[in-house]
């Protein structure tokens, strides 16, 4: 096989920047080479942040100069420079003039180190508030009393197993010890010691829940010597008039507090708020609240199972006993404050993924979408995890081109090192929300309007 350079049409690139002339492609070359192309690029063109999982990628330097940064530590290229980027490592390019540069690109073979989107077997718990609604809505064998869906957990006693692709049968925690920089992210794995940060789940209830309070990240380590439990709800349904409990709409002392406790009246003292699809809350860690019957809902927190019951309508549970309330250590961890809005407000326009929340534990974007969309999610140097709230989509990571579908009730994890990848909808108005924790600098201030303030930003 013999050609020549300017006989071959260029092509626009994956780097969103310059054009390639493909020497030799995948289905040509019969071994792991997946591609030889000349590049060019104008000069103070730069390309968006990349991480190929399962390939590496040579450049040789034809002519011209270029910044080529891999992991943040920037290397000056020039004529007849050769740089290596192994897979796994995330690298940008930045034309210093104009550049023609050789990209080879080599298939690494590691089965074991596949990554894709990961989708979930069914993880329901029973609750005494359950029903079987959860289990019809996604399709599953019916069951009573669920209430809950652990859609992606990595909580020791309830871990998700993977269900499709090369781990499929292998425990979500496994996965993560074998390779948590690429599954967590860089910055996710150091601060929080390889282990997933989030919890998602999918709540529908049938009967009003207890009202409840979770500790912070400080009270949890000295009491129980776990993560604290901060937290937020995305209303997926909700019957007329349905309700949920968040945040006190009067100054209580602790004294008072403990007394509408014991007297049934606490409710009084709780702002009650009529629900409806796509309403969104913000519970951080001390803030009162409860969830009221005919509610669906995704939930987004802390990975952590610590909850302190405060009131219980005096029921219960399925053996027959009363339910455990934990009075004093809920006094100790209530956020006595009362705050003028506990509704987070956001746009939700189409097409695009609209940010409702940013803390420091984590960030949730509302997706809507009729037609497909590019998510680009590197920057963030974070797992995704996405939950189909209606419709069905299809998420084809652009690296790979692995795809899963996904319909309405269902979740899956988008590996840190893939998570540049579309958004298909495969029905009309399809919508999704996105979890994921933001590493970016630049949104520290809008993480703190957020937390403390209780806006949209």
């Amino acid at each position: 096989m013999k050609r020549h350079l300017h006989d071959i049409q260029p092509a626009t690139t994956s780097y969103e920047m310059g054009l390639k002339r493909v020497l030799l492609s995948a289905n040509e070359s019969g071994c792991s080479i997946t591609q030889i192309a000349v590049l060019e690029l104008k000069a103070g063109e730069r390309s968006a942040k990349h991480i190929h999982p399962d390939l590496q990628d040579m450049f040789y330097i034809l002519s011209g100069e270029i910044d080529i940064t891999i992991d943040g530590h920037t290397h000056h290229c020039t004529t007849e420079d050769f740089l290596l980027v192994e897979h796994l490592k995330s690298y940008e390019l930045h034309a210093i003039t104009d550049v023609k540069m050789l990209a080879l690109g080599c298939v690494v073979e590691a089965q074991r180190t596949k990554l894709y989107p990961m989708l979930m077997e069914p993880n329901l718990h029973q609750k005494l508030w359950g029903n079987n609604h959860l289990t019809a809505w996604k399709q599953l064998p019916e069951q009573d009393y669920i209430g809950e869906s652990w859609e992606v957990s990595a909580v020791e006693k309830s871990p998700s197993i993977i269900a499709n692709g090369t781990w499929a049968g292998y425990n979500l925690n496994e996965v993560i010890q074998k390779m948590p920089e690429a599954m967590l992210g860089k910055q996710v794995a150091a601060k929080y010691h390889n282990t997933l940060p989030l919890l998602v789940k999918l709540i529908d209830t049938n009967d009003d829940l207890s009202v409840q309070v979770h500790p912070n990240d400080t009270m949890a380590q000295q009491m129980h010597q776990e993560n604290g439990k901060t937290e937020m709800w995305y209303v997926i349904a909700a019957k007329p008039d349905a309700y949920i409990y968040a945040g006190f709409n009067e100054l209580l002392s602790p004294e008072t507090y403990a007394q509408k406790v014991a007297d049934g009246t606490i409710l009084d003292s709780i702002t009650k708020h009529i629900v409806k699809a796509g309403d969104v809350f913000y519970l951080p860690a001390g803030r009162i609240h409860a969830i009221g019957k005919g509610v669906l809902l995704a939930e987004v927190q802390q990975t952590s199972d610590i909850t302190y019951r405060i009131y219980d309508y005096n029921r219960l549970d399925l053996n027959g006993q009363p339910r455990e309330l934990h009075t004093e250590l809920a006094a100790q961890a209530l956020d006595f404050q009362v705050y003028p809005e506990y509704r987070n407000n956001y746009q939700d326009s189409i097409d695009t993924a609209n940010a409702c929340i940013d803390t420091e534990f984590f960030s949730v974007r509302v997706v809507s979408i009729q037609k497909e969309i590019r998510r680009n999610m590197v920057k963030y140097d974070s797992f995704v995890i996405t939950t189909c709230t209606k419709g069905k989509c299809t998420i084809r990571i652009r690296s790979t081109q692995d795809e899963v579908q996904l319909q309405e009730g269902f979740s899956c994890l988008i590996p840190a090192a893939i998570a540049d990848y579309d958004i298909i909808p495969n029905t009309e108005g399809s919508k999704l929300i996105e979890a994921y924790i933001n590493n970016s600098s630049k949104n520290s201030f809008k993480r703190l309007i957020s937390q403390f303030m209780h806006w949209s930003v």
